[in-house]
């Protein structure tokens, strides 16, 4: 398997002890934002057949792909760690496999979409673009989400004492103090969006659009397969 310092952070935020509560963390943490951005995903992918979802976690976004049309669509999900699959599973009975989105265990040309959630900031992109290229099918979608740091002034101010709101939290729940204390330096260092931009662009797809939401705090950014 393909490793990384992306994947060392990855691996330090999201292990054993926060996957249990990772749902309810992230719910509470976005003020049920998550949710909205993850209908976002879903309406840009509309009613394509076969899915792959990137870094499926805990299988909120994998869950959601399968129960959103009737019948069903064909959902896969792949991602880094163990124990979040394992949260996945008590979800949905779907194919999950464990390992990295720069290296896909799946044959060319097999999906519709490729969606992913958070993903982005720990890895990288150009090999990311290639596979997911590799493995969509002519006309198909690909679609990233992930935090950003925001722009304007005003909403700087107001991110940044977000975060001292999190890491005083993270004094009290201790299995996510590395996260609340680090993870804001790791999204105004990662610069995801223009390298995921620059990389579909190399990688052949066309019609990159970004949309931002929240105050400028999360992005989404897609791409078609010609």
């Amino acid at each position: 398997m393909l490793v990384h310092s992306g994947h060392a952070v990855a691996r330090k935020f999201f292990n054993p002890a926060t996957a249990p509560s990772y749902d309810t963390i992230v719910s509470i943490t976005t003020f049920g934002q998550d949710a909205r951005w993850k209908r976002e995903i879903l309406e840009l992918i509309g009613t394509a057949n076969a899915v792959l979802d990137l870094a499926c976690g805990t299988g909120i976004l994998t869950s959601l792909l399968q129960r959103s049309v009737s019948p069903p669509r064909f959902v896969a999900g792949l991602d880094l760690i163990k124990e979040y699959m394992l949260q996945a599973r008590q979800k949905a009975d779907l194919p999950l496999t464990q390992g990295t989105a720069e290296v896909l265990p799946y044959r060319s040309e097999v999906f519709d979409a490729v969606v992913s959630s958070y993903l982005a900031k720990y890895v990288d992109m150009d090999l990311v673009a290639e596979e997911c290229w590799r493995v969509l099918k002519p006309g198909g979608i690909v679609v990233f989400h992930d935090f950003t740091r925001p722009s304007r002034q005003a909403i700087i101010s107001l991110w940044g004492c977000y975060f001292s709101i999190l890491r005083f939290f993270g004094t009290f729940f201790r299995s996510w103090q590395v996260v609340f204390n680090e993870l804001d330096s790791v999204i105004s260092q990662s610069q995801w969006v223009a390298k995921t931009q620059q990389a579909l662009r190399r990688s052949g797809f066309k019609d990159i659009v970004t949309t931002h939401h929240t105050l400028g705090t999360a992005a989404i950014v897609a791409g078609r397969k010609p």
